[in-house]
């Protein structure tokens, strides 16, 4: 039987991958006509608030009329500027979408300088697509009004694939697990990547506005399970309010160990702490959960995935593959304890110092390959997951390449509301459901 919310979400997919597809096509045959259209509307509204905001000046509360003046005045301005200069907002779209793909740009070089640095694969390939991406921005950021329609046709072409993406998400709903085990992985159309990004972050405000006994007076939810087995491999999915946690992390727990990869030697971080050496740890989930929590005040959330026997020792092999390409490395506290020094712990509060003292967790070096140096907007955390989690069949190559916390918590999210989909478990951990004592004694000795 077909539980009745997960019929709901697959029609749900159905209904807005139509959707995105008509809009799309829609792009595609009205282009620039559309889009004029569209900012005349876009302009009336501005003008609306801003009389709104002009009315509230006199009948709003004291303390708020300063704002509301400003705002009014504000908005007014666009709209006259924005009228007598009709080319400024017909120009907007494509120079946003020209600084898009400049960004993108930027990636790839960047990407394949650091492949280059480590003689490993894939390089001609990112400093080639770098090279598309550059082309195609600078001739649309300098040309931005005849370049219009190319703009709308590319990202209706782009809506009508994702649209696609949704229906093809309803079609496998209706498909056996064994079948779907069957499929290869595939290019996967999808949000981009600057949305993916905050997807757990604006969860987990949702999530927070339903903890809150004001708001929410039911008892919420921290775990479903579609199947009532033990999964074989989870992905932990990380996410905050806190700087840059707010983008996430991805972490693999298989076969009794975490799995983690990032830039955890602070002497070897540079650029804003965007690149660094590719450092992999592993530790004890029940520790390494409540230290998360605590430590850097974050919010889990872990999908379990029930795998084939194929599919347990392809892992099996890749995971043994990368372990075989690191050497130890030890975090600067652990260090000074294999120097027999008088140590002492609260000295040491780099977060790789901290996860020792909490969890006894072992660090590796990636000796060579493309994993040798961490970009976080290349090979980062979740590009190491996929490169495992890639073997059991999930469907996350993307067409930009860039696979963010945000990708993951979305794919696996929906995979959890379909039939007879791989994805078996989801769970929810933060602040309200971590064990106490477990929090006490892992952080027993530690300075505020």
């Amino acid at each position: 039987m077909i539980k009745s919310d997960k019929l709901f979400n697959a029609t749900n997919s159905l209904i807005i991958g139509i959707s995105l597809l008509l809009i799309g096509i829609l792009m595609i045959i009205g282009r620039d006509w559309l889009y004029i259209n569209f900012i005349n509307i876009f302009l009336i509204a501005v003008l609306f608030f801003s009389i709104k905001k002009f009315f509230n000046y006199f009948i709003g509360k004291k303390k708020d009329r300063q704002m509301n003046f400003t705002a009014s005045i504000l908005n007014l301005l666009f709209c006259l500027i924005c009228s007598f200069f009709r080319n400024i907002p017909l120009s907007i779209l494509p120079i946003v979408f020209g600084l898009y793909l400049l960004l993108n740009a930027s990636i790839k070089f960047m990407s394949g300088i650091i492949l280059w640095k480590n003689k490993a694969n894939g390089k001609l390939t990112e400093f080639t697509i770098g090279l598309i991406y550059l082309v195609f921005a600078l001739s649309i950021i300098f040309s931005p009004i005849k370049n219009l329609n190319v703009v709308l046709v590319v990202i209706g072409i782009y809506v009508v694939l994702l649209g696609l993406n949704y229906i093809f998400d309803f079609i496998t709903f209706l498909i056996p697990r064994r079948v779907k085990n069957k499929v290869r992985r595939s290019i996967r159309i999808s949000l981009p990547a600057f949305v993916e990004a905050i997807i757990p972050f604006t969860v987990l405000n949702e999530i927070n506005y339903l903890l809150d006994k004001e708001n929410y007076d039911k008892p919420f939810i921290f775990e479903e399970k579609s199947e009532d087995v033990v999964p074989d491999l989870e992905v932990i999915v990380h996410t905050s309010n806190r700087g840059f946690n707010r983008m996430g992390h991805v972490d693999l727990y298989y076969d009794g160990h975490v799995i983690s990869y990032g830039n955890y030697d602070d002497s070897s971080a540079r650029f804003f702490n965007m690149i660094g050496d590719g450092i992999i740890f592993t530790t004890d989930k029940e520790k390494y959960i409540p230290f998360c929590i605590e430590h850097s005040k974050k919010t889990l959330f872990v999908f379990g995935l029930k795998l084939t026997n194929t599919q347990k020792k392809n892992i099996d092999k890749v995971i043994q593959k990368t372990f075989d390409n690191l050497s130890d490395w030890k975090s600067p506290y652990e260090e000074a304890l294999t120097k027999k020094k008088k140590v002492n712990m609260n000295d040491y509060r780099d977060y790789a110092s901290r996860l020792y003292q909490a969890t006894n967790a072992k660090f590796y070096k990636v000796k060579s390959g493309r994993f040798k140096n961490y970009f976080v907007l290349g090979t980062n955390c979740c590009r190491l997951a996929d490169s495992i989690i890639g073997k059991s069949g999930i469907d996350l190559l993307k067409m930009t390449g860039v696979i963010t916390p945000g990708t993951y918590y979305e794919y696996l999210n929906r995979e959890f509301q379909k039939k007879n989909s791989m994805v078996i478990s989801r769970k929810i951990y933060n602040q309200k459901n971590v064990d106490k004592k477990t929090v006490q004694e892992i952080f027993k000795g530690f300075s505020k």
